[in-house]
């Protein structure tokens, strides 16, 4: 049986991108949408919240009984901070350990130093879902090298993260164009 992931892209239009005149929720999306089809394409369900707020999908990830809840959101600081950074429940479980295997295959491919894994239980989607919950902040929109890279790299994003789950599922990653 495959494993369920929800994919659950930032909803937050407002947060604008310093550089593209894009949003934090157009680019999430794009990056899940690219993401669904990767995962897809690999043998999991994948199911995409591409519309609603945190609070609607997190009952919809619920009610679909997934494995893996996975929001994708863009942080944002003062315009000098950068880098990758996940999220889960606690230290120590398969959140984190999923966190790492993503972490492994994303990080090389950022332009800017990743902060890592933390635990970050209060954080709405990770506390809310039945699911285990692994939220990823690909990098920060309000740094200019950072949101230009996100801008101009989503499909290797997705893949970078669709690898990453298929080597913590020990799945074989299919990539674009492959015959399955």
């Amino acid at each position: 049986m495959s494993k369920k992931i929800y994919l659950s892209p930032s909803s937050q239009p407002a947060n604008m991108y310093a550089v593209g005149n894009v949003s934090e929720q157009e680019m999430c999306r794009k990056i899940a949408s690219v993401l669904k089809t990767e995962l897809d394409r690999c043998g999991f369900t994948t199911y995409a919240g591409m519309s609603g707020t945190m609070y609607t999908r997190a009952s919809e990830s619920d009610k679909y009984g997934v494995d893996l809840h996975l929001p994708i959101h863009t942080n944002a600081c003062n315009g000098n901070v950068s880098g990758l950074r996940i999220m889960v429940n606690k230290m120590g479980g398969e959140a984190e350990k999923i966190a790492q295997a993503i972490m492994d295959t994303l990080a090389p491919i950022t332009p800017c130093k990743s902060d890592g894994i933390s635990a970050m239980p209060s954080l709405y989607e990770i506390k809310a879902t039945d699911a285990i919950c692994v939220y990823l902040e690909v990098g920060f929109h309000d740094n200019a090298e950072e949101a230009r890279w996100i801008i101009d790299h989503p499909n290797e994003i997705a893949a970078a993260i669709a690898k990453g789950l298929c080597n913590h599922y020990g799945v074989k990653y299919v990539a674009t164009g492959s015959s399955v």
